[in-house]
């Protein structure tokens, strides 16, 4: 079993975030509540090369190298950094719906590394409006991966109670924040060609998407 540190959102969660990334920057995952559904986490870099944290994740899904993960990012500028050849609408969005459930698939840059990249060399970014992460992301400097706390096919846990055993037997330091006020999955949004598409809806409607862009959506 991981070690458990319960936190609530009125605390300062110095203690807690220290540990935490004392584990990530070790290779660890980590477990911890996004404000859409709790995640498991790495950091995207360690000591200059990929984390070994990375490999864990893709173990956790068993997926192959093909599906990538998302990005946190601690704020809307790295969407340049992290990006490249953004768009239009990849902009607008960042700016009216970041921070918040709401995740940009751009051209990857030359920043991400290709294992972390997807197959077509795309990168979904997001922002996250929780201040436990963005305290989280301040605090191990860099970028995390990140994947649903959930077993495959099972939906994201919206509590820490919800998360399943055998997720929390695979992580090395599980983060309980009690009013952690997950809201649900993200939306995702292609943005990398001028006409975007919606690939998947969460808490961002696709109509406030439409009405932010001024124009309708093509859906997946």
């Amino acid at each position: 079993m991981p070690r458990i540190i319960e936190t609530n959102q009125r605390q300062t969660h110095a203690d807690a975030i220290d540990a935490a990334v004392h584990v990530l920057r070790s290779g660890g995952l980590v477990l911890f509540p996004a404000d859409t559904t709790y995640v498991v986490c790495s950091l995207t870099r360690s000591g200059g090369a990929v984390s070994g944290g990375v490999e864990r994740l893709f173990s956790l899904k068993r997926r192959g190298r093909g599906p990538s993960f998302p990005w946190l990012i601690s704020s809307p500028a790295e969407l340049e950094v992290y990006g490249m050849e953004i768009t239009d609408c990849a902009r607008v969005l960042a700016d009216t719906c970041w921070p918040g459930g709401l995740s940009i698939v751009v051209k990857a840059s030359a920043a991400i590394p290709r294992i972390l990249a997807r197959e077509d060399g795309t990168v979904a970014l997001r922002n996250s409006a929780s201040p436990f992460a963005a305290a989280f992301l301040r605090a191990c400097g860099a970028p995390l991966v990140m994947t649903g706390a959930s077993v495959h096919g099972a939906p994201n846990p919206l509590s820490f109670d919800e998360v399943d055993s055998k997720i929390l037997d695979q992580v090395d330091i599980a983060l309980s924040v009690e009013d952690a006020d997950c809201q649900g999955t993200a939306t995702i949004v292609d943005c990398t060609q001028a006409a975007p598409r919606i690939l998947c809806e969460g808490l961002v409607s696709s109509e406030h998407i439409e009405s932010v862009l001024g124009y309708a959506l093509q859906a997946v």
